[in-house]
């Protein structure tokens, strides 16, 4: 059982190490307006499909003490146009996410989902939902095809940013799979023990960075 415990611990750190070294990090700026598709041209998605997600990692300070977990799909809708999504809102059910770095301990891992929804970090009582919400999108070269902007809100604090994806259009299903990229978490408001925080131990302060990928499939 110790053996188990300690390779999922060495599984997992390398595992945030891999995403911390690849992950992109995308700054954020104010907020922008959404213009929304109308049209007889304008086909909508709305049906999620089993397994979409966005996945998160964060960690304290260096690295160390890796975390990881899912937000699963409240609910979401994307519009396309001439087989280019045009518009796309995804609402994220903050009383319905993970964590999945404790493996079989689940006393843990529930006191960190507790921890995670309390008032110190995400406050799910008042704000029971995140959303993201496309604003543009432009054509990307490489590993990713496209270069997706758009607004992310969390608690009441909306930001917009910029990351690359993958988008496929077919008759029936539309899919968008992120990149990894890193955000600062301050910039929501998320300050819980944050980096420099006075009095605080330094074994108790969490990093700023927190990264998602983004995986999401509709169908009609």
């Amino acid at each position: 059982m110790r053996k188990t415990v300690f390779m999922l611990a060495i599984a997992g750190t390398m595992l945030f190490a891999s995403c911390g070294n690849s992950g992109n990090k995308v700054e954020s700026q104010d907020a922008q307006a959404v213009e929304q598709a109308t049209g007889d041209q304008v086909v909508e998605y709305s049906k999620v499909m089993d397994g979409s997600h966005v996945a998160w990692r964060a960690s304290h300070l260096a690295g160390v003490q890796p975390r990881w977990g899912r937000a699963f799909i409240k609910e979401a809708l994307i519009k396309v146009e001439n087989n280019q999504v045009v518009n796309a809102k995804v609402v994220m059910d903050m009383n319905n996410f993970t964590v999945e770095n404790f493996g079989d301990d689940a006393e843990t891992t529930q006191k960190l989902l507790t921890h995670l929804q309390s008032d110190d970090f995400f406050k799910i009582a008042t704000f029971p939902i995140s959303t993201f919400e496309i604003t543009a999108i432009a054509a990307a070269e490489g590993d990713y095809n496209s270069s997706i902007t758009g607004n992310l809100t969390i608690l009441d604090v909306t930001k917009s940013i910029t990351f690359k994806a993958n988008i496929m259009v077919a008759d029936n299903e539309v899919s968008i799979k992120s990149e990894d990229f890193i955000v600062d978490r301050r910039d929501w408001g998320l300050t819980y023990n944050t980096e420099g925080t006075v009095g605080v131990p330094t074994d108790y302060l969490i990093a700023d960075e927190v990264g998602f990928t983004i995986d999401v499939k509709m169908s009609k």
